[in-house]
Formats: C-alpha cells, structure tokens, sequence
C-alpha cells in the first residue's frame, strides 16, 4: 500500500478557546501506483494495488507539522474562580486559589490549552497598537464596597446564585469593575440569571472599559467564537421563531433588550486580546499571537505573532511554546529550523500539552531535526492519545499497525483508529474501513468498511470518496451502483485525487454511471497526467490516437505513451512498441518495439507477451523464430490472455508445434472457455461432440454451445438448434431450435438458413409461408449453398400445382415437395 503524508507546511496555525484541547491535522494521500488492466483494449477502473496482509496503515504524517482547528468553547467564559469567598483576609494572604485569576501570578492561573507555533530568538517589544486601559483599582476590603463584594462571593461560594447576581448588580450598576466582570460571568454561565451572551458581552464591556484585564479576555474570546448556541435563551428563540419568528423577535426585544449573542468579529477580538495581552495576560498574549499568525481580524503578520508568543512563551504558556514551534518548523517568519522547533516543542510537550506531544513525536518517527527514535515517537503519541487527541490517536495506530517501535498490534490499533474516527477524524474513518475491508484486527466486513468509509466521504476527504466509490463500482459491501461510483469518483477527482480523477475519465469515456462524453474523459484524463498518473498519461495517448475526444494528434500521443513507458507503465510501453512497429507518429523502428515488449513482458504483462510472440512469428527481414513465438504465446496463455490461450490451443490441435495434442489443446480451450470467450466455447463444445481430447459428452456440448450461443457465436447458435432438433444431449424442442437457427440465419450461416426455410416450407413450428422459405432459401443460395438450388426448385413446383390441390390450412402442416 501507498504512504500517505501529510503536505510539509499547514495552511493554518492555532486558534483556540481555553480548556479544550483540539487538534485535527489534514491528511493527504499520496497517490498510489495503480495496476494497469489486464487486457490493452478495454481499460479497466484503477485501484491501488493489493495491501499486504499485515500493513493497513499509511506512514504517519511529517514531523513538526501541527495544524489546529478553530473550535468553538463549551462556554465562551472561563469560571473565574468564585467559590472561595476571601472572607477576612487580604488579597495577598489568599492561596492563590482564592484569588481571582487576574490576582494571581501567572504561574497561579488555570493551565489551558490553546495552541500556536515556535522561535527562540531574542524577544522585541511587542507592537504599541494603544496606550493600555487603565485599571480601575479594586475596592478596599475594608469599604463598604469591598465587603459588598466579598458577601456577594460567599453567596456565590453556598450555590446561592440568585443572592450572588442581585448584589453583584447593584455593585455592577454603581460602577465596580471587579462586579461587572463576574456579573458578566453569571449571565454567560446561566447562574442566577437567565443566561444570555448579549447581557454578558454589556457587562464584560463595562468592566473591561475600565481596563479589567480578565473581562477583557474574555470579551475577545466572546467575539472570535460570536454566537450564543449554548444558551437555553438562545434554543428558545430559535424554536420560537421556527413557529412565529415576528413575534418571537417582539418578545426577544421586549425580555432582552441587550440582545441574546454576539456576531463574530475578528477585529474586535483582536482590539480586546491586545488590551489583555498588554497588560500581561499570558493566554491572550499567546492568543494575539495565534490571532497575528492566521490573520484573524488583520493582516497576517508572522513578525508579532512571534512577539507575542515570546512573551507568552517567557511565561511558560504550553501554547505559546508550541506556536514558537510551529513557526519555526514551517519557516513563518522565520527560517525553518526544526532542532529550534523541537526545543520549542520539547518544552510545551513537558508541561502535558497534547498538540506539541504529537508535534514532537512526528519529529522523532520520522528522524527530522533530530536522530530518529520510533519508541520515543510512540510513547509520545501515546501521551497525547491518552489525552484526547485523536491526531495522536491515529498516529499510534499506524505505528501498532506497522509494529514500528511497538510491537505490532493490529486489534489495538483498531481501537486507537475507531476512538479517533469516533471523534470524526477522517483518516481514521479510513483507516478504520481499511481494517474492516481487509479483516484486520477485527472481522472482516466491506459493509462495515463502507459505512466508516461513507462518513468520511462525507466529510469530504477526498481517499474515502474514492473508496466508497470504488465499492460501489465492484458492489462491494454497497449495491453495485455506477452512478453513485462516479458521483464520488467526481468528488474526489475535483479535490485532485489523481487516481479518482483518471477513474472518473474512464466512465466519462465509456458511458458508466454518467452519459458518455470523451471531451470530459480527455480532462480528467489529462489532469491525472499532469499530476504524473502513468495510467492516465497511456490511456489520454490512446484518446489521441483513436481522435476520440479530443484531434486525432499521433504525435501527441506517442509523447504522451512515452512519458507513461518511462514511468514503467506496462500498457504504454506495449502500445508505444505497436507504435514503433507501425511507424504511427514515430519513426519505423522494430528494434525498439521489440524493446519496448520485452520490457512490458518482463512486468508480467500478457499482452506484451501476445505482442512479442506476433513479432516473432512475422519475418521483419531476419525470418521468424517459431520457438520464441511458442514461447512468448506461452507466456501470455499462461497469465491469462485469451487470445493467446486460442493461438496455443490451436497450435496444439493442429500439431504446428510438435506432435498433434488434442488433450493439450482441449486444455486451453476449456481454460479460455471458462473466461467468457466464445470462440473458445464454441471448440470446446465440438471437442466434446466429437470425442477430441475429451470424453464424448453431449449434455457437456450442449452446455457449452448454449454459452457460446448467448454471447451471439453464430455456429454456436446454429449448432445448438441441430442438438435440440435431434434430441442429443438435450429433450427436443423444435420451438427452440427454431430461435437459435433463426438466430444463426440472421447472422448469415447458410446451414441455418436452409434449416429456417424448412421450417417456412413444411410449416413446422410455424404456419406454412412459402415466402418466407422461398426468402431464406434465396439467400443461402446466395451464399452459394448446394442444397438452395433444389429447394428452391421444389418450392417453385408447389406453388405451381392448382390452387385446389394446395392444402388448407386447417389441414395441418404440410411438407413442401410432399407429391413430387
């Protein structure tokens, strides 16, 4: 199987809400080899080649790559610790705790997870956007409004929430900064009071107006994530106004005035994050950072980004020490310097942080930036597994898949695959339909397959659109449906799968699933070909020699057929030769197309085989060389081309190679019989008649003769109604053989013509019509059979007697000639 890897540079760098830790990693395959069709004529769909029974998996992705999705929190705010009400104490006498999270040092405050990228070069100020706000100072304990304060957290502290809203909002109305922001907080949460961003955002405003660093923040995050889908008001409106959405708007507006969300605006996050991260705060420092580095409310600017994550990093924030990481494994503003990325990772990864776990251990399976260490690797993927992270999951899946510093586990590594597939990450679902395909750690299922392989699909990963696709093409697990086969062999192709995309030219070219239309097939043809696909490039040459599609160029498509025999495409390199041979859009060159054969031959390819053994049977000046041709048959036969399997049959039957051998000979007829080939039916039938290298079995011949005859084999046909005229191998049945002799006069076999003009002539079967039997005898005569002449004749006799002495019809069927 095919390696996949991810690109070497993500699009994207972190962003993250606090207290989640998300990562999910684009994976792309690599384009796997197809095999190329068995026969050069019809080109069957490509697929990648038969896995070993062991690997499922692809190799994991590039080391010091980590690219982060955007997610939104499960609450926009963090809890700002109100339980502990400080009772008597002073602020610096709390645990810290005890504090509220601006209070404490920053090595005090909650650890989060958001996520970034990595330097380590000397740390430059960060950008003066503002003068910071200014801070209100909090309430003296000992004021009135400090112990206010300090009652409405013990409220808070006894789950008295209600008690703990109404005095933070007498405070909050007064002008407390402090009240303000965890008044904000009850209404994000839903404490208290009915939970509502849009009276949050008013009061998380205020607070942060008077320069509240932590009310500040979380008016950012507030504005990056917008929304307010979390809150019981917001599921009432959106069911109010599913039923009446006027009056749900009038009763929005008379409860909420300050509105129930926020719309996301990027900018204002950004202006907020800065105002935090100015005054310290080291998640919105590192926020900032990751808001510079992907753009987010302004123009990506690499330069502040690693400002602000130095700062952050100084601090010790994991996401910030894995943003530095990023940065530089990516070289965004700065050269790529992976041993500095994994420093930076090194560190975040110690302080538990899942994403630069993976990171790290990316670095070390693959040897990037530093000596290669697949347990290391292991353990660390394992780590970040453990902490959720289905990337990471995946990961140590494909290393148990492979035993590659770990022994090989393939029921554990479906494990790790369906957590991580449950967690809906596409390339485990892969993976996961791989196992189920090929029974591999688990039972052996292509429904089950197809279920996990559909959800990717439809999550659009480009590999799983082209398996589902690919299941459907062969009814496998899935009913057998071309016109979905070609709807996700679309999909995938239009995401550049090259593989898909030539598969999707082959339907387009023949009409499967979709009406035909060679133009299309020349598209997808050619931008499999651009992207290297050899079965693309030999099957568009072909298109240009046929001029199906596309000008008839046999220039162009020797080009085309040599930049597929290059890349050792078996199919190219035959065509190629026959090219050479004709001297067609090459010049005449039988020297290299025996080249080209051989080296087509030696890749096991049969019609190479078939095409050499033609070359050496032709004298090209040198005379032929029977032996070889014998051989080179042989070769072909003996991997399945039924048109050499004919040739050696006959040449056995008719003894050209050595004594005759009837035995050898019904042999391979049976061989290409049993493939679906006619002719070859059609001999082994007579051979069974007539006792040639088989026993006499005439239940055996008809069987055959029937098989040949429904693929229109026209003696097939005619003979078959001779066996059930007579009754051998078979009970009579003269109405059938009436079809298949008329069936073999169609087709122009004069015998049955004769026959189906007897049938006309003595009403046998049918009601007499000397028209019809004079208009069959006439074209067997054409054809210049004997026996047409005399019928003919009798006929005209017939016809020529009184109209008395003709029969009646209702006398019955009546032989033609009966009184002459």
């Amino acid at each position: 199987m095919a390696d996949e890897h991810e690109p070497a540079i993500p699009s994207k760098l972190p962003i993250r809400a606090p207290s989640l830790s998300l990562a999910a990693v684009v994976e792309t395959s690599v384009i796997a080899q197809v095999e190329p069709p068995a026969e050069a004529p019809p080109v069957e769909l490509a697929e990648r080649p038969p896995q070993a029974p062991a690997p499922v998996a692809a190799d994991e992705e590039p080391a010091a790559i980590a690219e982060i999705e955007i997610e939104e929190p499960a609450t926009v705010a963090a809890d700002p610790e109100m339980l502990d009400a400080p009772e008597e104490r002073a602020p610096e006498e709390q645990a810290p705790e005890e504090r509220a999270p601006e209070e404490r040092a920053p090595e005090e405050r909650p650890a989060e997870e958001p996520s970034a990228a990595a330097a380590a070069d000397p740390v430059a100020p960060p950008p003066a956007r503002r003068a910071p706000l200014q801070r209100t100072a909090a309430p003296d304990p000992r004021s009135a409004g400090g112990r206010a304060l300090r009652a409405a957290l013990a409220a808070y502290a006894r789950d008295d929430y209600v008690d703990a809203a109404r005095q933070l909002t007498k405070l909050a109305r007064a002008g407390n900064a402090e009240a303000q922001y965890r008044l904000g907080f009850l209404y994000a949460q839903g404490k208290g009071v009915l939970g509502n961003l849009g009276d949050a955002i008013v009061w998380y405003r205020r607070a942060a107006e008077q320069g509240h660093v932590e009310a500040q923040y979380q008016l950012s995050l507030a504005y990056f994530f917008g929304g307010h889908a979390h809150f019981e008001v917001g599921r009432w409106y959106e069911t109010s106004a599913a039923i009446d959405k006027t009056t749900a708007d009038r009763n929005l507006e008379l409860m909420f005035p300050n509105g129930i969300g926020v719309l996301q605006d990027h900018a204002e996050a950004l202006r907020w994050s800065i105002a935090a991260a100015e005054q310290g705060h080291v998640e919105a420092q590192a926020r900032t950072g990751t808001m510079y580095a992907r753009g987010f409310g302004c123009e990506t600017d690499y330069e502040a980004a690693r400002r602000w994550y130095l700062l952050a990093a100084e601090q010790g924030d994991a996401s910030a020490e894995f943003g530095l990481g990023v940065l530089h494994a990516n070289g965004f503003g700065v050269d790529i310097d992976l041993p500095a990325a994994a420093r930076w990772y090194e560190k975040s990864a110690a302080k538990g942080y899942a994403d630069a776990q993976l990171a790290l251990g990316l670095m070390c399976a693959s040897g990037a930036g530093m000596e290669r260490d697949p347990e290391r690797a292991v353990l660390l993927f394992r780590q970040a597994a453990d902490a959720g992270n289905p990337r990471a999951r995946h990961n140590l899946a494909l290393h148990l898949v492979r035993g590659d510093g770990v022994p090989q586990n393939l029921v554990m590594a479906e494990t790790y695959f369906r957590q991580a597939a449950r967690q809906s990450y596409t390339p485990a679902m892969v993976q996961l339909g791989r196992m189920y395909s090929l029974g591999q750690g688990t039972a052996q299922s292509e429904s089950e397959a197809a279920l996990w392989y559909r959800a990717a699909a439809e999550a659009g990963d480009a590999e799983a659109q082209f398996m589902i696709a690919a299941l459907h093409a062969r009814g496998d697990g899935v009913p057998k449906r071309l016109v979905d086969a070609a709807r996700w062999f679309e999909k995938a192709a239009e995401q550049g799968h090259a593989t898909a995309q030539f598969n999707i030219g082959v339907f387009y070219r023949d009409g499967s699933g979709v009406e035909r239309d060679p133009a299309r097939a020349v598209e997808w043809f050619g931008r499999a070909a651009d992207q290297g696909l050899a079965v693309a490039q030999a099957n568009l040459g072909k298109l240009y020699l046929s001029g199906d599609g596309v000008p008839q160029d046999a220039k162009a498509a020797a080009r085309l057929l040599a930049r597929a025999a290059e890349a050792g495409d078996p199919d190219a390199e035959t065509t190629l030769g026959i090219l050479f041979l004709q001297g067609h859009g090459v010049d005449h060159d039988p020297a290299a197309a025996e080249e080209l054969f051989r080296l087509a031959a030696e890749r096991g390819y049969a019609p190479a085989w078939f095409q050499l053994g033609n070359f050496y049977s032709e004298d090209r000046g040198s005379g032929t060389n029977p032996s070889e041709a014998a051989r080179c048959y042989r070769g072909a036969a003996e991997a399945g081309h039924l048109a050499s399997q004919l040739i050696v049959a006959r040449n056995h039957l008719a003894g050209i190679w050595g004594p005759r051998d009837e035995a050898a000979a019904a042999a391979w007829f049976r061989r290409a019989a049993e493939a679906g080939h006619a002719g070859a039916q059609f001999q082994l039938a007579t051979m069974y008649c007539t006792a040639a290298g088989v026993p006499k079995d005439l239940d055996a011949a008809v069987a055959w003769y029937r098989r040949a005859a429904e693929q229109g084999e026209r003696i097939a046909q005619y003979n078959l109604a001779v066996m059930l005229v007579r009754g051998d191998g078979v009970e009579p049945d003269p109405e059938e053989a009436l079809n298949w002799y008329r069936k073999a006069a169609e087709q122009g076999v004069p015998e049955a013509q004769i026959a189906l003009g007897d049938f006309y002539a003595t009403g046998r079967g049918v009601a007499v019509d000397c028209d019809e039997a004079r208009r069959w005898f006439d074209k067997a005569a054409g054809q210049g059979h004997e026996g047409a002449a005399a019928r003919l004749a009798a006929l005209a006799r017939l016809q020529a007697q009184p109209q008395a002495s003709a029969p009646a019809p209702q006398s019955g069927p009546q032989r033609a000639g009966s009184g002459s």
